[in-house]
Order: structure tokens, then sequence, then C-alpha cells
């Protein structure tokens, strides 16, 4: 943390702080508690749900009931730390995002002000602070703001538009300082198991000769790149010079599959497993296009490749790649709009069975404590 707290118009500045999905708070010294909220959209659907929020020892459930959707968010603000999942009625979790972030402004607080107003709600008097998310939020909006009580519990929040008009509230209902248990504010573990995630949603056929199993090494300018195939399964992992780590295991037949992230930004996680919805056909867990043949050859270690472009008409990305006839990449060009791309070249290439357990991601990326999480049954 910079800066000091002061008893009126007092400013900090965090490292990083999650809002909304993860209740703001100005101090790590908040009691435990449980709060009834209701929450009121102006420009969203549902207009008014309602809101569960457990707290104890910095960590936080947010439980949102919408209608037959229920969204849940547990966190640290002052970790910046996030997992998000939801599920429908009875059925289980088909995804989750979680991220441990040291600067994000598209979900943190990047400095919050007390201003002079009070306010009460459900009995409970609060300040009002404002919440500033990145430099231009603070001039254009939208504005967001949360409110306190004494010992630093969030009973309301308030997004305004540029005009100030509202665009959204959350208000208290009830209130209860009281202990909360463990296991209120920890995520299911099953939601830390890759075999949750990767378990097969149904028999797949027996790969076809033009289909093979294969391990490609690859070196690239600024990382290196593992790569296995048992159809319709395949995993990519990058190492960079600097540390950083990206893991990605998917279903190329289904939306489903890991994608682990780890860098000095922080680490991130995203898994789902859920069929293709015969609405959307094309929705997978990795965006795929129709490849577009380049007419273009190449030769690697010997062996023949041709170029296909994997992502045509994609502005702010592109990925092409060589390959064999069999379907073994030899050479690999990433462009990116956001980040560096790299060009990659098999340095070795092994055909040989591949089992999906040689898939899982490595235990140090998808264990809860690399968030600082605790887990329930």
């Amino acid at each position: 943390m910079k800066g000091l707290f002061a008893a009126c118009l007092s400013v900090f500045a965090a490292d990083a702080g999650n809002a909304s999905e993860v209740p703001f708070t100005a101090t790590r010294n908040v009691p435990d508690y449980t709060a009834s909220m209701i929450v009121r959209n102006s420009y969203s659907e549902p207009k008014e749900y309602s809101r569960s929020v457990f707290h104890r020892k910095g960590w936080t459930r947010v439980e949102d009931v919408r209608g037959e959707i229920t969204i849940l968010n547990y966190g640290n603000f002052f970790d910046n730390v996030r997992l998000g999942t939801s599920r429908v009625g009875d059925q289980d979790f088909t995804s989750v995002d979680i991220s441990k972030s040291r600067r994000n402004p598209r979900v943190s607080v990047e400095e919050a002000k007390e201003t002079r107003d009070g306010d009460s709600h459900a009995g409970e008097a609060c300040k009002w602070w404002q919440l500033i998310r990145n430099d231009s939020e603070e001039v254009t909006g939208p504005f967001l703001f949360s409110c306190l009580t004494v010992d630093g519990i969030q009973i309301a929040e308030k997004e305004l538009l540029r005009d100030r008009k509202p665009m959204s509230e959350i208000q208290l209902i009830k209130l209860e300082r009281a202990p909360v248990s463990q296991s209120e504010v920890s995520p299911p573990k099953r939601l830390f198991d890759p075999w949750f995630w990767l378990k097969p949603l149904r028999d797949y056929p027996e790969n076809s000769r033009a289909i093979v199993d294969f391990e490609v090494r690859m070196i690239g300018e600024l990382s290196e790149m593992r790569i296995l195939r048992h159809y319709p399964w395949r995993l990519e992992e990058r190492r960079a010079e600097d540390g950083s780590l990206h893991f990605i295991v998917w279903n190329e037949l289904e939306n489903q599959g890991i994608s682990v992230a780890s860098s000095e930004r922080g680490h991130f996680l995203q898994a789902e497993r859920s069929p293709l919805d015969p609405k959307w056909p094309g929705s997978r867990f990795r965006d795929e296009t129709d490849d577009v043949d380049l007419k273009q050859n190449d030769t690697v270690l010997g062996e023949p490749c041709a170029w296909f472009d994997l992502m045509p008409n994609t502005a702010d990305a592109g990925r092409k790649e060589c390959l064999t006839p069999d379907g073994v990449a030899l050479k690999i060009d990433i462009t990116s709009g956001w980040t560096r791309g790299d060009n990659y070249t098999a340095v070795e290439i092994k055909r040989r069975p591949v089992e999906l357990k040689e898939m899982i991601p490595p235990t140090e990326l998808i264990d809860a404590s690399s968030w600082g999480f605790t887990v329930s049954d």
C-alpha cells in the first residue's frame, strides 16, 4: 500500500484491488459479517436481484441469484484475488475464471477517495468513497462509489453514468456481525481439479491416420513451445525467457479446456466444460475458423509442410502454421495487437501415442494455494 489513511478526505493508492465482484474495503481490519443485499440495474437485465455476502478475515464470498442462475465470486480485495463461477439450477459448474494480478484496470480499483457524503442503509450509517479504476474514469466516468460503515463494511454501492444518472446500485437489507466459518468463504475444491474440467464429455472415435498423435518441441525468438496432440485433445505450453508461462489444453470438438498463465503481471486461469450449444455450434473453448491454404510450402527437419492461415480476417491477432500432411505443426507464426508475437520452428518431432493424463497442467499452476485460497468440499 502507498500512503496512509486519514480521518477525512483521505486518499489511498493500492497496488490494485478488485471492485464489485469482491467488495471494496479501505482497511484489512474488517470484522466477520454476513450481509443480505439487493442489486438494481438501470441499463441491463435482470433489473433487480438478491445478493448475499459472507466475509471472514479478509476473504469474501459474494453470491448473486438471478432467476435460475447463481453467480459466485470468491476473493480477497487487498490481495487482488478473485474466483468467479456460476451455475444454472441444480447443474454443476461449467466455467471458472481465477485471477491474482498486480495491476489490471479492467477489474481493479487503482485509487479510492473518501468523499464528504454520508448515508444510512438498514439502520447502518456509512460514508461514501469514490473508486477509480483507471485514469480517464475520474473525468469521463462511469463513476463508481462505495459506502463503508465505521468498521469498514461495504453496505452500499452505486455506479453513475457521465451525466450522473444511475447505472446500478447495491443496497443493504440486513447485516449481521458474527463469526463466519472458513467453509463459507472457500470455493469448492473441484474447481481446482483438472480432471473435473477435462473429463471427456462423450466417447470419441479412434484417430484417423491423417490425425496422428505427436509431441513437438519448438524454439521461438522469445520463448519455447511444447505441443502434444491426441485428437480431439491438444496441449500447447509456452515458456519465455522472462519466466512467464502459458499452458493451454483444449478439446477441438467441444467447448472444453483449461488455460493458465503466469507472469510478472500475475496468475490467471480459465476453464470450461460444456457441450457445444446447437444454437451456437461454432462456440469452443478456443476460437477456431476454417483454415485458409496460403499455397506456400516449406521444409523443416527434412519434412515438407504447407502454410495455413488459422485466423484469417482477424485485425488484432494472427496465427499461421506450416503443417505436414498428417497435421504436425513444424512452424508457427503468431502475431498480436496486445503483446509481442513470436515465430516458432520445430527442433524435435515425435510421432507417438499420447494420453490425456500427459496434458494435465502442473500442480503448481492449478493448485488452490497458487492464489492463496483454501477450499471446501
